[in-house]
């Protein structure tokens, strides 16, 4: 009987707490109200950037190369928002991981997001592939000045001969406004497109010119950030960047890298 009374006591309690839930949810779905989810929703496999600028309503301002890479989920903390670099504030960027981590992908999606928000006006990119190949597929834009590979030996000599003529005259017409490019172009009408050179895979580009380029690229990366002249490297380890250069590029992405020593080693 004992048991009984108790079997039909825990019945007409959770009867109580259905009818409960059930008028608690009536009056949730007649006022509109809505529960604050515990845990927010996972964000899709595939990311389209136009979609993410529309999501976290992004607009691109000329005077700020600021461009978007992808989306973060961080569910530990609740958050999730857009991946940017933002070359104005962060200046030169080196992005290190395996033939299988994206690589490509990053800076193929990198190049995209600058050349459909930003014009030439506002900025112009050099890409040097000797990687895939795969961003010829640019090289009809706007704002992209040249796309070369490793066999342009004659392009990439000049590439460079126009990097340090460009660097001498800006340094000296940004001298009086005390040596500040964002001061220069936030002030003054007449444009001044940063300069965005990429050198994708950057091992192999050291391998065929590296005897030719390594001191002027040490001397670019460093004072060209200065007056607007920026560069983005991709390699697969931290060895393949020279220590001295590395020091050059505040900003540095890592990927998956097979050596898991690297990341200590990349991140100090």
């Amino acid at each position: 009987m004992e048991n009984n009374h108790k079997s039909q006591s825990l019945k007409s309690r959770a009867s109580s707490v259905i009818t409960t839930n059930n008028r608690v949810n009536n009056i949730e779905n007649k006022e509109n109200i809505k529960e604050k989810p515990l845990w927010m929703d996972s964000i899709p496999e595939v990311i389209f950037l136009d979609k993410i600028r529309t999501k976290y309503h992004i607009n691109s301002k000329p005077d700020e190369i600021n461009p978007v890479i992808g989306e973060y989920d961080d569910p530990y903390n609740q958050r999730q928002g857009p991946v940017k670099i933002n070359f104005s504030k962060t200046g030169n960027t080196i992005v290190y991981g395996n033939a299988e981590s994206g690589k490509e992908s990053l800076v193929s999606t990198l190049v995209y997001d600058i050349m459909t928000n930003y014009t030439a006006e506002d900025v112009q990119m050099y890409l040097l592939d000797f990687g895939s190949e795969a961003l010829k597929i640019f090289r009809n834009s706007p704002t992209v000045g040249d796309v070369v590979f490793q066999n342009d030996k004659e392009k990439i000599n000049r590439l460079f001969d126009m990097l340090q003529k460009e660097e001498k005259e800006r340094t000296k017409i940004i001298s009086d406004y005390g040596g500040d490019y964002q001061l220069y172009i936030t002030s003054n009408n007449k444009p001044m497109p940063m300069i965005i050179v990429i050198i994708n895979n950057y091992e192999s580009f050291s391998e065929s010119y590296g005897n030719e380029y390594d001191d002027l690229l040490l001397t670019l990366t460093r004072d060209g950030q200065k007056c607007g002249i920026l560069f983005l490297f991709t390699a697969s380890t931290y060895n393949d960047v020279r220590y001295r250069l590395s020091q050059n590029f505040r900003q540095k992405i890592a990927l998956q890298i097979n050596n898991s020593d690297d990341y200590l080693n990349i991140f100090d």
